[in-house]
């Protein structure tokens, strides 16, 4: 017997943000890369229901998690619970550290949304890490899911796109972490 994977529903999820490392077994993934720089480093996964990025440095640590509302994490050290609709942003400051999220979700009609699909397809092969999830009928077009991770001198920046075939939807998300001194920390 064959066990298919699929996107979980557009509507159904929810971003989650940790002042903590989160067990591997919490959350499933399919792929992972670990950029590493200056002693810090960040851990991106992807699973079929979205992605996990975690941030970690020698004073603290960020997990962020977009998944379905349905995936049960800890609410301990949770600092941020989401669902993912609409357009919001969110900051917060932690030792040596500020977390910026933005994020993104669009519904689209179909022939807009083929097309968005598309050039997702080509940033494929140019991201830090992709994972495609198989359509469930022949006609349906895959799930797409990337991370691409840009290096900065003071941070890294991390641009998620997942694709929802089935709600016409795609999620965007952009995560940006600094490193700061604590003098620039604000009140």
């Amino acid at each position: 017997m064959t066990l298919q994977m699929t996107r979980p529903d557009a509507a159904d999820m929810v971003l989650r943000t940790f002042t903590r490392s989160l067990h591997p077994e919490l959350f499933l993934y399919e792929k992972q890369s670990v950029v590493a720089f200056a002693g810090n480093r960040a851990r991106l996964r992807l699973g079929v229901g979205g992605h996990l990025l975690e941030f970690t440095t020698e004073a603290a640590t960020i997990t962020e998690v977009a998944a379905p509302k349905y995936e049960l994490l800890p609410e301990t050290q949770r600092l941020i619970e989401r669902r993912l609709i609409g357009y919001r942003t969110h900051m917060i400051d932690l030792a040596g550290l500020r977390y910026h999220c933005s994020y993104q979700l669009e519904s689209v009609p179909q022939d807009i949304y083929l097309q968005l699909h598309r050039e997702l397809e080509m940033d494929v092969a140019n991201a830090t890490v992709a994972l495609i999830v198989p359509g469930v009928g022949r006609r349906s077009p895959n799930s797409l899911s990337l991370l691409k991770c840009d290096v900065l001198p003071e941070g890294i920046v991390v641009h998620a796109y997942h694709t929802f075939p089935d709600n016409a939807a795609i999620l965007r998300t952009q995560t940006l972490i600094e490193l700061l001194d604590q003098q620039t920390l604000r009140p």
